[in-house]
């Protein structure tokens, strides 16, 4: 795809192309035969949001990257469900939740965050944003505060939307979104894993972003280029432990070292969605750090 390249700066097409077959296929337990619930909410300008849920103890709320569903955190939800409740949300417009082209912007969709916390009377909780998901996450620490918050995990995303190459990256990015979904979609799905996933789940994944409307999504994204910003006073003032893990945004490595305090910084050799290609790191970076926080 023309200028297609532009987009490293968004997710990694060098990947290596992953394969869709898992030799133990019959032994591997998918979609929908799992240990999380599905449920539902309605927000505050009516709109019905899903998320999936599952564990028992300190809560992990996570907001799913652009164009992503809850579904793609499956990992986290099957396997840190002894340690933690995990809360995993579609946002608007996302997986199953319902669309919402006319309020797709960061400050809405941080309310949608704020607002599913009160719904589920959330009296303290670790909050977790990938991708785009890292300004919408801080963005809500910086509308709502910090009084329940009792961690964040920033999952391979940008703490600064201003730079050229950012903005450039994500103006080609909506660009192709536009002009053609068929190829942007197998992009896109190729640059979120190195490794061999199983082919159920990625089938899966590629359905929930097949629904994804073209428009509202441009919406999200489109905000963050309108309105760029930097996000590096609002994690400064942060009090809590932080988990910072990067893949493809490690050309920000450098923006996130200038923070101190409680503040762990892992980085990736693996696709955008490192938390699937190394999951059983990841889950355990995240026990490590806040299970017994609590």
């Amino acid at each position: 795809m023309k200028n297609f390249g532009l987009i490293l700066f968004f997710v990694v097409f060098t990947s290596a192309a992953f394969g869709h077959q898992c030799r133990n296929e019959k032994t591997i337990s998918f979609f929908y035969d799992n240990s999380f619930q599905t449920k539902y909410f309605t927000t505050s300008d009516g709109i019905k949001l899903r998320y999936l849920s599952s564990g028992q103890g300190p809560t992990l709320i996570i907001q799913p990257g652009w164009m992503m569903p809850a579904d793609i955190f499956k990992f986290q939800l099957d396997h840190l469900l002894n340690s933690f409740r995990i809360i995993v949300l579609d946002p608007r417009g996302q997986g199953l939740s319902e669309d919402s082209p006319d309020n797709n912007y960061v400050e809405r969709r941080a309310r949608d965050i704020d607002e599913l916390i009160e719904f589920e009377k959330i009296d303290s909780f670790i909050l977790a944003g990938w991708s785009l998901g890292v300004p919408e996450v801080l963005y809500y620490v910086d509308k709502f505060g910090t009084k329940k918050l009792k961690g964040l995990v920033l999952i391979d995303g940008p703490i600064t939307t201003e730079p050229k190459e950012v903005q450039q990256g994500w103006k080609s990015l909506v660009h192709s979104l536009q002009t053609n979904r068929a190829e942007f979609e197998k992009h896109f799905i190729s640059a979120l894993f190195k490794k061999e996933q199983h082919s159920i789940f990625v089938k899966t994944i590629k359905q929930r972003l097949t629904k994804t409307p073209t428009n509202s999504s441009f919406v999200a994204l489109a905000t963050h280029v309108v309105e760029p910003k930097d996000y590096s006073s609002i994690l400064a003032k942060v009090d809590v432990p932080v988990l910072i893990t990067l893949a493809t945004w490690t050309f920000q490595l450098e923006n996130y070292k200038q923070f101190k305090g409680n503040v762990s910084i892992e980085t990736f050799q693996c696709g955008h969605a490192l938390f699937v290609d190394e999951a059983e790191r990841f889950n355990r970076l995240i026990i490590e750090m806040f299970s017994k926080k609590h």
